[in-house]
């Protein structure tokens, strides 16, 4: 069975992450590949260190269009699975080697020995609001605490982010366009399905898989 060029594309670029030194999107100590910048850290009104441990999802919506990642992290272990839960699942895991497993078909590769470093991918994708920003409260629930975030230059986009003291991390971020006069939600990243402590499993490879060649999961 081939697979369809999206699918394609999507492997063609976790095995480039495999082949490239400091582990790809799971980054380095010296040199993460996604991180906030430090212009950005200093003005947020919150914590931004990641647990040492946990597990979740995260859901990114725009319009009608939907995906879904899982994230996971244990000490020096991480794992993240693109389009979690659907037929075109790929996941990249780290543990004493990089591996991508092809959920779909029962199939995985094995790449370069991990390195360990930070695991920047979920502070990337909730706290990441770019250039320096304003960020003011503007809302509160018990444990929840909403900012607006405005860019300091005045443009035309909005950000609103809700932060959840009892897990320390913002589990919401919503992306507003202003042009217009017209106040506009195009984009949303959320944090589910959170846990302290990750599956006991999602760090091991799924009996039955089998071990082929990199180049074998382009078939």
């Amino acid at each position: 069975m081939f697979l369809s060029n999206a699918a394609k594309s999507l492997l063609a670029g976790l095995l480039l992450m495999l082949s490239t030194t400091g582990c790809g999107i799971f980054g380095t100590r010296g040199d993460t590949v996604t991180r906030v910048s430090d212009d950005t850290k200093s003005n947020i009104p919150f914590k931004t260190t990641e647990p040492e441990n946990f597990q979740c999802e995260i859901v990114e919506t725009a319009g009608k269009i939907v995906r879904r990642k899982r994230l996971a992290k244990k000490g020096t272990w991480r794992r993240v699975d693109f389009d979690y839960g659907e037929p075109t699942q790929r996941a990249l895991l780290q543990t004493d080697k990089n591996y991508i497993l092809d959920i779909g078909r029962g199939l995985y590769a094995e790449g370069q020995t991990g390195t360990g470093g930070q695991f920047s991918e979920l502070t990337h994708e909730l706290l990441n609001t770019g250039q320096r920003s304003e960020f003011e409260e503007t809302a509160r629930n018990g444990n929840m605490a909403v900012y607006t975030v405005r860019p300091a230059d005045g443009g035309l986009s909005e950000i609103v982010v809700h932060y959840d003291e009892s897990i320390a991390l913002p589990v919401k971020q919503e992306f507003f366009s202003l042009a217009g006069g017209t106040r506009t939600l195009t984009f949303t990243i959320e944090i589910v399905n959170f846990k302290r402590e990750p599956d006991a499993d999602v760090f091991t490879i799924p009996s039955g898989f089998k071990n082929v060649p990199i180049d074998q999961l382009l078939l």
